[in-house]
């Protein structure tokens, strides 16, 4: 049971910004990362599945569900819902 944790797997990484710029490998490894989200526990009311949000990942579990790689994380771990 998930109670008051979320399910979040990586966002697609972005090679180019809306602007056009190329991202270099460089700045792609120091820019914070955003998840997507893949479940909530019946707790959670901040966010709700496909939301896509930044987060502490140091506070979070590693785990693979169904060959994807994700973490599950508290949701007060949670920092921004970008959509």
């Amino acid at each position: 049971m998930l109670g008051d944790q979320v399910l979040i797997a990586a966002a697609p990484k972005e090679t180019k910004t809306e602007g056009g710029i190329i991202l270099s490998s460089e700045v792609k490894a120091t820019a914070s990362e955003p998840g997507v989200v893949m479940a909530i526990g019946p707790e959670v009311t901040s966010v709700l599945p496909k939301d896509v949000v930044y987060l502490s990942w140091d506070k979070s579990m590693p785990v693979r569900i169904s060959g994807q790689d994700a973490v599950i994380v508290s949701a007060e771990h949670l920092k921004a819902v970008i959509s």
